[in-house]
């Protein structure tokens, strides 16, 4: 990066979140240049993994070889506007191998102004009578151009696609696969392609549904396709499939609408939709304008959910305050070293052991439960140490684990726990792996390029560390608590419970601490413990939020030693 694009950005940061970004910035600017031998390493690695996914991709996105047969069609719906025509003969390429034929494209151009664009849509129509090509008179921008591609779309099922951008051979196939298999809302994995169509990179494994995540970004993106019932539903409740006023995030705005509405959100686990990154690309050309129009529809979701909230945009993405009430904590603490300030009207309760916690909830007054073990220091006091005139600023991490632990529909909330030097240590668990649980981003650097900077949002987790663990009380007891663990497979253990229960977990960074005492919570669970887990969860626990396409170990790398699917 130049030091004037350096420069840029710094002062956006500062524009956009104050002074109270600075000493961050400053700090993280201080480790890339102290460790910048461990950055070149990084960077290696992932040439390297670019390479081996090229043979990859080839592999996974090969079509399946069983029959499948349905009555339903699917449309997709594009909107055209002086497009190479290179490009979009590629998307018809693409469109004409699918494996499943039941498909119809409906382009509507927006009066491009280059006769080569022109031709190439004309050429379409006769080339398969499945090209429904209306060419309009005006043009109406992405959602304008979109909604009247869905005017006349005459399929069961609607999809968008991007003028310029390639399907895998069985996307068709699983869209209708998951449509018959009752999803109104479905979404798919999806990568990168190089300008030039050749080289793909930049795999986007995603969560099963996290209203979290998509909360804090439009991890959806594409593919996005929904039953035409669903479809004509928002059209009818906001007048428009998608709404022009969020134009640079239309597509976060509809994903957000579609689920409240969804009866049943599918996310399919496979890589079907490459994105063609071009330079003349809105989103890569108006990121922050992208940003505030995603942080105004989370916004306005909020509001019609009847949420208090209030959002801003932080590094592009959405952050979400809620109010906090008054209301009482109890922290249960245990192990040796010291434990963060708390404010002085939390009830402290001492437990000997592990063993000891579920008896300790019992005797709390609070009505939240703090488990915190010893020796964690919120990561900004040490931060803001090296910056004493802001030290007054370390005192929200409480709350921010209040925020989300309030809300009716969440279970247990957690967040980082980093080592001394910096690797995550704890970010969410995900179950579904050998030794029973793991965490996300195991062993990353914190300065580094952790996957899709999902360390960085807000999101849903199966569980998360009891560590650091705040679960209203009520909630607590009635799931019978912890189980009997030695290790912190008990945290998981609870995620499972609440899951169960219809609650979903929340990871929130905002309240990052440091783990200083090798602590053996974190250390390899003991087989007696993993036993328990699986006679509890079964030898593969439903995963809804780790990628079955990524290694096992936590590192979310995608795992390239597995065949296809």
């Amino acid at each position: 990066m130049s030091l004037l694009s350096s420069a840029r950005n710094f002062w956006r940061r500062v524009r956009t979140e104050g002074v109270r970004s600075i000493p961050g910035m400053v700090h993280t600017r201080w480790m890339t240049l102290v460790h910048r031998n461990r950055l070149r390493q990084e960077a290696a690695e992932r040439a390297a993994q670019e390479e081996a996914y090229q043979a990859f991709i080839a592999r996974h996105t090969q079509p399946e070889e069983t029959p499948f047969t349905t009555a339903l069609t699917l449309s997709f719906l594009i909107p055209t506007w002086n497009t190479d025509p290179t490009l979009l003969n590629a998307l018809a390429d693409s469109l004409i191998s699918q494996s499943c034929p039941r498909w119809e494209a409906c382009l509507y151009d927006g009066a491009s102004t280059h006769a080569d664009t022109r031709d190439a849509l004309q050429a379409l129509g006769k080339r398969d009578p499945r090209f429904r090509v209306v060419m309009g008179t005006e043009n109406g921008g992405i959602s304008g151009n979109t909604n009247a591609a869905f005017a006349f779309a005459a399929g069961d099922v609607i999809a968008l696609c991007d003028h310029d951008d390639l399907l895998a051979p069985d996307a068709v196939r699983c869209i209708l696969q998951a449509a018959e298999e009752g999803a109104d809302f479905i979404y798919t994995d999806e990568d990168k392609v190089s300008a030039d169509g050749t080289r793909f990179f930049g795999p986007h494994l995603k969560p099963d549904f996290s209203p979290d995540a998509l909360r804090s970004g439009n991890y959806i993106c594409h593919i996005t396709a929904m039953t035409r019932q669903l479809a004509e539903a928002l059209v009818q409740r906001d007048g428009s499939l998608l709404r022009c006023q969020f134009d640079g995030s239309q597509d976060h705005d509809l994903a957000l609408r579609a689920t409240e509405l969804a009866a049943r959100v599918a996310h399919i686990p496979r890589i079907l939709y490459h994105w063609r990154m071009l330079d003349t690309s809105f989103s890569h050309q108006r990121a922050e304008k992208c940003a505030l129009a995603a942080c105004a529809a989370v916004t306005q979701q909020l509001t019609r959910l009847g949420i208090p909230s209030k959002a801003s945009v932080e590094r592009l993405r959405t952050r979400i305050f809620y109010p906090v009430p008054e209301t009482s904590v109890t922290a249960i603490v245990w192990g040796k070293g010291r434990i963060p300030k708390l404010p002085r009207q939390v009830q402290v309760i001492r437990a000997d052991s592990p063993a000891a916690l579920n008896d300790a909830a019992r005797q709390a007054k609070g009505e939240y439960l703090l488990f915190l073990a010893g020796g964690l220091t919120p990561m900004n006091a040490g931060l803001l140490r090296e910056f004493s005139m802001y030290a007054s600023w370390d005192r929200g991490w409480l709350n921010e684990l209040l925020m989300y632990a309030q809300r009716p529909d969440v279970g247990c909330v957690g967040s980082a726990i980093l080592d001394r030097r910096r690797f995550y240590l704890h970010a969410g668990y995900a179950v579904d792996v050998p030794g029973g649980a793991v965490s996300h981003h195991a062993g990353q650097w914190y300065y580094g390029h952790p996957y899709e900077v999902t360390d960085r949002i807000v999101r849903n987790v199966t569980g998360v560390s009891s560590a650091l663990l705040l679960i209203r009380r009520e909630v607590f007891l009635a799931l019978g608590g912890f189980g009997d663990y030695a290790s912190d497979l008990r945290g998981a253990d609870l995620g499972l419970k609440c899951l169960r229960a219809g609650l979903v977990n929340v990871y929130t960074p905002h309240a990052r601490m440091i783990e200083g005492t090798r602590n053996s919570e974190f250390e390899r669970f003991p087989a007696e413990d993993v036993r328990r887990f699986r006679d509890a969860w079964g030898e593969h626990p439903q995963e809804r939020y780790y990628s079955p396409l990524f290694t096992r170990d936590g590192r979310m790398t995608i795992d390239f030693t597995q065949e296809e699917r």
